[in-house]
């Protein structure tokens, strides 16, 4: 496009990335619960009087980021980023303005932030996009993107209704322990395809955060309640809940739970209830990948309701480290 220019984002353009937001916010943020006005508020924050502190955490986290934005005649008329660590990166936060759709400036920005992923570097990119969402699909697929994985959320309303009955052992919930790591990951790789752990990594930092994790979780208002469920003394799973301040939802990320022990989902699902409504919060979502079944047959007779389907896409920028499956 004529007068077009793809460049790096400069703190000058909070306003306009505030302004991209209220109008052309992507479907992916909002489903992920993210508002305008949270995008807002966390722009501003990270951005301007916080942006030392934000890109010290990331260091230290070992995050790596940037963000472009997509420039016509010195307006700003779309943006997107790119983040992630351990060379694992991940496109985000596509906006376009409304006036200059279907223009090629997505397709420019997408393109832009291969470029620089390749000048860098990393071996791979992925992009998470709803099912919804025609155009970014398209659009990922003309860069040679292939979808590696779908998951669905499903939501309820608090209180939960049913209860478990009381044929089952006791459930003991404890805290995650350091300890626990070997068993988290032996029962990780039994329930996920390996090229989901090649492209994302195991979901194992999440569990057993590092003091810089619990920092950053505190200084962007998350909240976290991680734990291991016994019976008779045996670990059987592992739950990740997480909320933030001002939402009203909580979200439980994929169950680590043996099928063999997806009996005790219910009464594992059950004990998170309290600490949600303590919080004033209005709903549970949680996420389950396609391929567990039994899970997904348990929410749909309970009185869940699908709520988003979302595919994962993965492009080699480096097909030699492309793996054979």
């Amino acid at each position: 496009m004529k007068n077009l220019v793809i460049r790096k984002f400069r703190p000058a353009d909070v306003d306009d990335f505030i302004r991209l937001s209220k109008t052309s916010f992507a479907e992916e943020t909002l489903a992920a619960g993210i508002t305008p006005e949270d995008f807002d508020r966390e722009t501003r924050r990270i951005f301007r009087w916080k942006m030392i502190p934000y890109k010290l955490l990331t260091v230290l986290m070992g995050v790596k980021w940037e963000a472009f934005v997509a420039e016509i005649d010195s307006k700003v008329v779309g943006g997107g980023m790119y983040i992630g660590s351990n060379n694992r990166m991940a496109i985000t936060n596509l906006m376009v303005d409304p006036e200059y759709r279907r223009q090629g400036i997505g397709q420019a920005l997408l393109v832009k932030r291969l470029e620089r992923l390749s000048e860098r570097g990393f071996p791979f990119v992925t992009a998470q996009v709803l099912e919804t969402n025609k155009a970014s699909l398209a659009n990922l697929r003309k860069q040679n993107f292939q979808v590696f994985n779908q998951y669905s959320t499903y939501i309820r309303k608090l209180p939960l209704l049913d209860r478990t009955g009381t044929t089952l052992s006791p459930l003991v919930i404890r805290d995650i322990k350091r300890s626990d790591r070997v068993l988290f990951l032996e029962m990780e790789s039994k329930n996920t395809p390996q090229i989901v752990l090649d492209a994302k990594g195991s979901e194992a930092s999440q569990y057993f955060q590092s003091g810089w994790i619990k920092l950053y979780a505190r200084f962007t208002y998350n909240l976290m309640w991680i734990k291991a469920f016994e019976v008779r003394g045996k670990t059987i799973g592992f739950i990740n809940l997480r909320t933030h301040s001002r939402q009203k939802i909580g979200y439980i990320l994929t169950p680590v739970v043996l099928d063999e022990h997806l009996h005790y989902l219910p009464a594992i699902i059950q004990s998170v209830e309290g600490w949600l409504v303590e919080l004033g919060k209005e709903s549970i979502v949680i996420e389950v990948p396609h391929q567990r079944t039994q899970i997904i047959d348990y929410l749909i007779s309970t009185g869940w309701e699908k709520q988003h389907t979302w595919h994962e896409l993965i492009k080699w920028l480096d097909i030699g480290a492309s793996p054979k499956y």
